[in-house]
């Protein structure tokens, strides 16, 4: 499948403007449900058990739409996943890889620090990540939303207390390039190293003895090459483990051409990017963010790996939550 980003008049306002409207929709349901219990009270004492009825099922949808907007946003959950093992390439390295424990992963995503959620919300973020004891972290990009509030650098300072044995690898996301909104991309490019945060760039990295880490840069910029990324670690290939960290899930439309490269046969790829639809109603795919691709939310399986897309831990126009919850993933791969 030919892969095309949408166009600018869909990510710059269309979508956000549905956004805004359903925003204030739920932000009125603080409103409806007292006066929709209030009525259905008044008419079931009137006699009229028809229209109380029907005041009661709008004073518990509004009572939903409550705990949309203002508590799911906040609960933020711990999703544990354990991916089978890629396929050996050699007795080797299934002997070697036989005798290693799994490889403990920890990944977030779309943080979108800014207008709704701040300093201490990271910190909320690093204090959950580091309790899982991790081996290695993966951020999956938009580090910021609306940042009109609050200095970056104060935003993302909590962010330097992230512990991992294998280190702290992240990508930027679309939001961080200014795809809507002001582009962060140099200030993140200098702040994330003086937080002990490694930027992946297209590049490949080497984790432990038998893990290729590949990150991929923002799909939307048109900046990411997946195959220069694999490149420098190509002599690895035959007897590694590859993840591909990056941020758009829509980069496995771009794959069809490197399917025969070794490193891509059996790999592991995690995404963000999509919130799982943040307002989902199921059959529906969601109402974040516009996507191309099939893979909007959870885990996949392909003909080039396992993948997994996060519903990430922050919002950027509205901070209402259906069907979804902000999460950390931790992954024994």
């Amino acid at each position: 499948m030919q892969y095309s980003r949408p166009s600018d008049s869909i990510v710059r306002s269309v979508q956000p403007f549905a956004e805004w409207v359903l925003d204030w929709i739920f932000l009125s349901s603080v409103v409806v449900a007292p006066l929709a219990v209030v009525a259905a009270i008044y008419f079931w004492f009137a006699g009229a058990p028809a229209t109380a009825a029907a005041c009661a099922i709008v004073a518990a949808s509004a009572a939903w739409g409550i705990y949309a907007r203002f508590v799911a946003p906040w609960q933020l959950r711990v999703k544990r996943l354990k991916i089978s093992r890629w396929s050996e390439r050699g007795t080797g390295q299934a002997t070697a890889s036989a005798s290693r424990p799994p490889l403990k992963v920890v990944f977030f995503s779309d943080l979108h620090l800014g207008q709704f959620k701040r300093q201490d919300w990271a910190q909320r973020i690093v204090e959950t990540v580091n309790a899982q004891s991790p081996d290695l972290i993966l951020i999956g990009g938009d580090f910021v939303g609306k940042t009109a509030c609050c200095e970056i650098a104060d935003l993302l300072a909590p962010l330097r207390h992230l512990r991992a044995t294998h280190g702290v690898y992240a990508v930027l996301g679309n939001h961080d390039y200014g795809i809507p909104g002001p582009d962060h991309s140099d200030e993140l490019i200098q702040l994330l190293p003086q937080l002990n945060i490694r930027l992946l760039r297209n590049e490949c990295v080497v984790i432990g003895d038998d893990v290729l880490l590949v990150g991929v840069d923002e799909l939307w910029t048109g900046r990411d090459d997946l195959h220069g990324a694999l490149a420098p670690c190509h002599h690895r290939a035959p007897a590694a483990r590859t993840i591909v960290l990056g941020h758009n899930p829509d980069l496995m439309l771009k794959l069809d051409g490197l399917r025969a490269h070794p490193a891509l046969q059996d790999a592991f790829f995690i995404f963000g990017h999509t919130h799982q639809g943040q307002i989902y109603i199921p059959l529906l795919p969601g109402l974040a963010v516009p996507i191309e691709s099939k893979f909007y939310r959870g885990l996949h399986h392909t003909p080039h790996g396992a993948l997994y897309v996060s519903s990430g831990c922050g919002e950027n126009t509205t901070p209402t939550r259906l069907n979804t919850w902000p999460e950390i993933v931790v992954f024994e791969v």
